[in-house]
């Protein structure tokens, strides 16, 4: 077993100190950082760890702490709470102190049975309790903050009655209640003790003096440091629990030979790891010889170890695991924890989950930290089957693994396409009430939504409110749209109620899409709009604005019938339709294409003298979008006519329809109109013309005869020029690549407008269309995927050009290009 551990330890030495540096700690964001080393290094690895631990776990053995855990748990049939003593009896077991220690400590974490264990213990006639197993027991009482039964125990004047032990009572009662905590009580009874004339031990003293250095009792400190060192029992454990001088002390003692160097060198670790100072691990290491016989404890190494993996030296960890293995130190549960973390902390997951699996047969009983770190690790390398399978073994032996470990599972489930296991996970979480409080980070419920899957996100959500975890914000934003995606405007009605008594805000485009969902409901029954509407006008205080939402909803919902019936409302419960109501009911009908009752709606308005410039508006760019030109330039006279002037948008529209009809003199006498009112061109306007005037010469046409424009506006013959050279009948005079200076004189630039400019200058000279694009973006503008369409097309032409030119020189004209393009 040495030879081939020292030879695995000779193979691996290189990746382990290469790698040290690089290896990180697990995280929920960013697992990609682990190191992976040689796959055969691996496999040595943990063929090795198996047979090391198979060593300390023969079957038998655990088989039969095993049986003995499920008498103690099993309940009577008959009542009787002490029928276990005569299963127990039954076993003919062979008490040693150490299998005793074995079954307090595989027990530890069921309090009760450890105490039914150790009680019947006490009453076997070939079994005295010894130091080490009380000193175990309390040990694990306090540990479990059960203090109160420490001090019972020992108040109690029975409290060893009946108990087989070799262990003096006065002995026992400094011991217990230092370890307890009750420093005081325990000094009452050592000042007793030597009133009689009796005495501690080394064992009891030293017991003393921790529990005192710990209740930072430095003044009782000294006096009992006086009291060991008059009886001679100072030794390194006297000085680990101080801190003095422990360096040379440990060499003074191994030169003496005075003191055991095991126990010496367990304490002295043990001082080290408390006191952060050991830096050499692999150093320290190899100066303790096998060959003196110096064996440390198996606790110590466990305790160094989980140090080290805290501050993530695992190059340092596998050092020590390898010493442990070379020196044949036998492992316990705590070191085979240690191992699983250390394989899954360094990227080797085929080694933990082959160390996992192996559990039955080593005797592994996994920790829930090590159940964390091996599902994160699985997670991290996108085996999420596997890390499923291990956190549903770890629910089912009572783990409960925490919240982040649980997001991290589940999301990346999710992220997998394993949204049904991901559902799955929380149900059997959510029966054996092991879901987590908080889960802001889950994306079960997103993930269930996108996949189209609402009614098992709404049960998933019914089950995190049972188990008291909060819906946020984001969950019910998931839920809604979902909802809406599917067309359930009745689901999504009552989760956005729910959602505003959960107190939370919906936003306006939220609001909006439901009330859009719940009018597009195919059923036709319009009892879920008008509960919603009735419950939104008992919490909002501004109605109008209320009907107005719902107005609006019903128009993108193409319900102008529901949106009029909302907007009778609001007069027949008393209130008065504001100008935002007319506008919005306006644009329900044009939207809807209901034209005939869009204009009944308008002349109503307009013989109550409610008619505004903005609703105008709204019946201009309504009529032009539903191709209603004719009467859209009907209102532009009538709106001039009442002396009101028509927005910016009204002319955009108008002109962009005219010049699609290819009625380029009304289109162009409008934008001579337009900057004649001192408004200067718009972008939307100059891109029109501009593109116009590269599909038809009829633009430039209806331009020349406008003489009066270029002689009252300089920079409208400017434009005019433009106009000319895109339409070809203008030949430009300069670099076509800075055309941009001039356009911008006319109307202000943008994306559109370049790219425009980009077509015409690869028409003409392919090759400067690469240069002008530097030069947008110079200009801080970004091209975007039409830049990139137009640009592969002069490569294209470029290329053709140089294959040509290989052909024979100058034997291909460049407007070859222009035509293919």
């Amino acid at each position: 077993m040495t030879r081939r551990i020292l030879s695995l330890t000779a193979s691996l030495r290189s990746y382990n100190h290469n790698t040290r540096d690089a290896l990180s700690p697990p995280s929920s964001s960013n697992f990609s950082s682990y190191a992976k080393p040689p796959i055969a290094a691996g496999d040595i690895l943990i063929r090795e760890v198996k047979h090391w631990f198979k060593r300390d776990a023969p079957p038998q053995s655990h088989d039969l702490i095993n049986r003995i855990c499920d008498i103690l748990k099993s309940p009577s049939s008959d009542g009787d709470d002490r029928a276990f003593y005569h299963h127990l009896t039954s076993l003919r077991l062979r008490l040693t102190e150490k299998f005793v220690l074995d079954v307090l400590n595989h027990t530890r974490y069921d309090l009760h049975s450890c105490l039914k264990f150790f009680d019947w213990a006490a009453h076997q006639p070939s079994f005295h309790h010894t130091r080490a197993t009380f000193h175990a027991i309390f040990k694990i009482l306090r540990g479990a903050n059960h203090f109160r039964l420490i001090v019972e125990f020992l108040d109690g004047s029975d409290g060893f009655e009946g108990y087989r032990h070799s262990l003096r009572l006065c002995d026992a009662l400094v011991i217990g209640y230092a370890v307890a905590g009750r420093t005081d009580v325990a000094l009452q009874h050592f000042g007793h003790m030597r009133f009689r004339g009796l005495d501690l031990d080394t064992f009891g003293y030293h017991v003393l003096l921790n529990a005192l250095v710990e209740e930072k009792c430095f003044d009782t400190v000294d006096v009992i440091h006086d009291q060991i060192s008059a009886r001679g029992f100072v030794c390194a454990v006297t000085h680990s629990i101080l801190f003095q001088k422990a360096t040379k002390l440990l060499d003074d003692i191994k030169v003496v030979g005075t003191v055991p160097m095991d126990r010496a060198y367990s304490i002295w670790i043990k001082s080290l790891i408390g006191a952060g100072l050991l830096d050499n691990i692999e150093g320290f290491l190899q100066q303790i010889s096998p060959l003196e016989g110096c064996e440390i404890e198996v606790v110590r190494y466990n305790s160094l170890i989980s140090k080290l993996l805290k501050e993530n030296n695992l190059g340092s960890v596998y050092d020590i695991l390898t010493e442990m293995m070379v020196r044949g130190v036998l492992p316990n549960k705590k070191t085979m924890n240690a191992a699983l973390c250390f394989f899954c902390k360094a990227g080797l997951v085929d080694e933990a989950l082959e160390l996992y699996r192996s559990r039955s047969e080593i005797g592994f009983a996994p920790t829930s930290m090590s159940y964390s770190y091996l599902v994160r690790t699985l997670c991290a390398d996108r085996r999420v089957e596997q890390a499923y399978d291990v956190f549903k073994g770890a629910m089912d032996r009572g783990h409960f693994l925490g919240a982040k470990t649980f997001c991290i599972l589940a999301n990346a489930l999710c992220w997998n396409g394993k949204a049904e296991m991901a559902k799955e996970l929380v149900i059997v979480a959510s029966e054996r009430d092991a879901l987590p409080k908080f889960l802001g980070g889950c994306k079960v419920i997103p993930a269930l939504c996108d996949a189209g899957k609402v009614d098992d996100a709404i049960l998933i959500n019914e089950l995190f409110n049972r188990s008291g975890v909060a819906t946020t914000f984001g969950m019910f934003i998931s839920l809604i749209y979902g909802s809406i995606r599917l067309m359930r405007g009745d689901k999504a009605a009552k989760l956005i109620v729910r959602m505003q008594e959960k107190g939370y805000t919906p936003t306006y485009s939220l609001y909006r899409n439901v009330i859009r969902c719940v009018c597009a409901m195919e059923s036709g029954d319009r009892s879920c709009f008008t509960t919603l509407l009735n419950y939104q006008l008992s919490r909002w205080e501004h109605k109008v604005g209320t009907y107005n939402l719902f107005i609006e909803g019903a128009g993108f919902a193409g319900n102008p019938k529901l949106a009029r019936l909302v907007y009778d409302l609001i007069g027949r419960n008393g209130f008065t339709p504001t100008l935002d109501s007319n506008v919005l009911m306006l644009q329900c009908y044009l939207k809807n294409e209901r034209i005939a009752d869009a204009l009944h709606f308008f002349y109503e308005l307009r013989e109550k003298g409610e008619v505004k410039r903005r609703l105008y508006h709204v019946m201009i760019v309504g009529l032009c979008r539903g191709n209603r030109l004719d009467d859209a330039m009907h209102f532009l006279e009538e709106m001039k006519g009442e002396g009101r002037h028509p927005s910016i948008e009204c002319y955009e529209v108008l002109v962009q329809k005219l010049c699609n009809r290819e009625r380029y003199e009304e289109a162009v006498g409008l934008v001579n109109e337009f900057r004649k009112s001192g408004r200067r061109i718009t972008s939307f306007i100059g891109n029109v013309l501009l593109y116009n005037a590269i599909k038809s010469k009829g633009v430039y046409e209806a331009w020349t005869r406008m003489r009066d424009v270029e002689e009252k506006i300089p920079e409208m013959k400017a434009l005019g020029e433009l106009i000319g050279v895109f339409s070809g009948r203008i030949e430009m005079e300069g670099e076509l690549k800075r055309l941009d200076e001039v356009i911008e004189k006319c109307y202000p630039l943008d994306m559109y407008t370049y790219n425009m400019l980009l077509k015409r200058v690869v028409m003409n000279q392919a090759e400067d269309a690469f240069e002008l694009v530097e030069r947008i973006a110079r200009r801080g503008y970004k091209p975007n995927e039409r830049t990139e369409r137009i640009l592969d097309r002069a490569r294209r032409i470029l290329g053709n050009l140089n294959s040509r030119a290989n052909l024979g020189r100058n034997g291909w004209d460049s407007r070859q290009g222009l035509l293919e393009y």
